[in-house]
């Protein structure tokens, strides 16, 4: 039987009933006991290794509830990423840099400008990418993915003109001459997707493992991937069962699929060490940073309400379906009105089944009467603090001073006894290091240093309570994961300080998955 001990380390082991110690002992993959240094040596045996923190701290792996694992890992394999670009112009560069060392006459995509850090300060259109190329289709899409653009061959091969049918909850917005100009919003990006050639087993798990080998480096042992197509859940299960998954992967099945009005089909649930399905995910609006989130009222210096994609009629039916066969829901809701409706769909349920395990992602601008009635329901927030920090340009461009003050507001989150879970929706955001969402949910600095909503701030320990403990109650398994504590998984991080000297510089040394080292920090 293998052993290891872990000493002279401050353990912040998230469990609320014994938060402190100073060593723990791994028997196989299960933490055997946490205490003392005296106490746990006293269990030594001969067999065991010992690891001296010196004095450092030691946490629970943490938990991305909300990353998509797979496209993290795209953008390291197949997409040009063109998250920072300054311009248009700069865009039409890297695009056709990009085209040159892909030769042929297959489909080119890129992801990641938000027209906020551009100096036109608007999105690009079909004639900015057909000066690109005119000869192979482009497709780009904005960093948070509720937007995408095409070039000419995209639109022709992809069948779309001014008579096309559009989804509900989407756009196919038009130039001047009444024919699309290239921009496409929430469930009409499927007009476009649905042309471009899926992707192969072998090509996922490609970017599942490259998305992987980042993720343990920031000492994230568990995450949530939460848009996951038939396609993909395949190849998870595939890799699951040839032992080939690294971290631990809640895995959420989409019902509504952007491009169609049909649903799919439950999948089987699925239970292993490393795989579980168990929950389902829908979409009830866009996002806030590029003013498709679904709002009471409209944005600063516009008309627009934002794309509200579900109807309570539309939503009750099929997730009710879901939770008579014992699925929890996940549902995208990011502004007050998106998250009203969520709601009201979700009270429905409870009334029928009142232990179904539900979620609202994000949760962008809730009113405090939301907040109440999540608390009442027992919802899980499961929301994005880097948001603030990547994305904060943004919401001062859409959102007036009352608003700008209430988005993500973690601080009311708490105070109504909601349980919060932080993550990074990767790569909707290009730095999803843990450390990095955390500071941001204690500071709420943007890019600039501007304070968005300073009476929304949360403490360290609340922040770090979020990425582990939290998000293991949002993924439900908190029996497994999330604490450092006897019977659970041994899944924990060494860092490199001790946090009570502060969060700044702070990274990992090692991550260990099942008891198992998975990263070693070299200088």
């Amino acid at each position: 039987m293998s052993s290891l001990i872990i000493h002279n380390a401050d353990i912040l082991t998230q469990n609320i009933y014994h938060p402190r110690a100073q060593a723990m002992l791994v028997e196989n993959n299960l933490i055997k006991a946490v205490g003392s240094n005296e106490e746990i040596f006293a269990l030594q045996n001969s067999g065991t290794q010992c690891i001296n923190a010196n004095g450092n701290t030691v946490l629970p792996g943490f938990i991305d509830a909300h990353i998509h694992i797979w496209k993290v890992g795209n953008l390291k394999t197949f997409l040009l990423d063109v998250r920072g670009v300054s311009s248009i112009e700069e865009l039409q560069d890297k695009l056709s840099d990009f085209v040159k060392c892909n030769p042929g006459d297959g489909w080119l995509q890129a992801r990641g400008f938000n027209e906020a850090l551009m100096k036109e300060g608007r999105l690009p259109a079909k004639d900015d990418l057909d000066k690109v190329t005119t000869n192979r289709p482009l497709w780009l899409i904005r960093t948070c993915a509720h937007i995408g653009v095409a070039n000419s061959k995209a639109i022709e091969l992809s069948g779309v003109n001014n008579q096309t049918h559009i989804p509900v909850g989407g756009e196919m917005r038009l130039g001047n001459n009444g024919k699309p100009n290239g921009i496409f919003t929430e469930t009409a990006l499927g007009l476009i997707t649905n042309h471009i050639p899926p992707y192969s087993s072998h090509d996922y798990a490609m970017m599942i493992k490259a998305a992987e080998d980042e993720m343990i480096s920031y000492g994230i042992t568990s995450a949530t991937d939460p848009a996951v197509m038939p396609d993909l859940l395949a190849c998870y299960q595939q890799l699951e069962k040839e032992k080939k998954l690294r971290i631990r992967v809640n895995a959420f099945p989409v019902r509504v699929p952007d491009g169609a009005d049909e649903i799919l089909a439950l999948p089987g649930k699925y239970y292993s060490d490393k795989l579980i399905v168990h929950t389902v995910k829908f979409f009830a609006d866009g996002g806030l940073s590029g003013m498709t989130a679904a709002m009471m009222q409209p944005y600063k210096n516009s008309s627009s309400t934002g794309v509200l994609r579900l109807t309570e009629n539309f939503f009750y039916p099929i997730a009710y379906e879901a939770v008579q066969n014992n699925f929890g829901i996940a549902t995208h809701a990011i502004g007050d009105k998106a998250i009203d409706v969520v709601l009201n769909v979700y009270k429905k349920i409870k009334n029928k089944n009142a232990g179904a395990h539900l979620r609202i992602e994000h949760l962008g601008l809730p009113s405090p009467s939301h907040l109440q009635r999540m608390k009442a329901m027992n919802i899980h927030c499961v929301s994005q603090s880097i948001f603030l920090k990547e994305l904060g340009k943004n919401f001062a461009l859409y959102l007036e001073e009352k608003r700008l003050n209430s988005i993500y507001p973690y601080r009311s989150v708490l105070d109504a006894g909601i349980n919060l879970s932080l993550s990074s929706d990767a790569p909707v955001v290009k730095d999803f290091n843990p450390f990095t969402g955390i500071k941001a949910a204690m500071n709420r600095q943007d890019v600039n240093g501007n304070i968005l909503g300073p009476a929304q701030k949360i403490s360290l320990q609340e922040s770090l309570y979020a990425y582990t403990m939290g998000s293991a109650k949002a993924n439900g398994n908190e029996n497994q994961a999330g604490s450092i504590e006897a019977g659970k998984c041994a899944d924990f991080i060494i860092l490199n300080k001790n946090l009570h000297e502060g969060i700044d510089d702070a990274k990992v040394l090692q991550t260990f998955i099942n008891g198992e080292l998975q990263y070693l920090y070299k200088e």
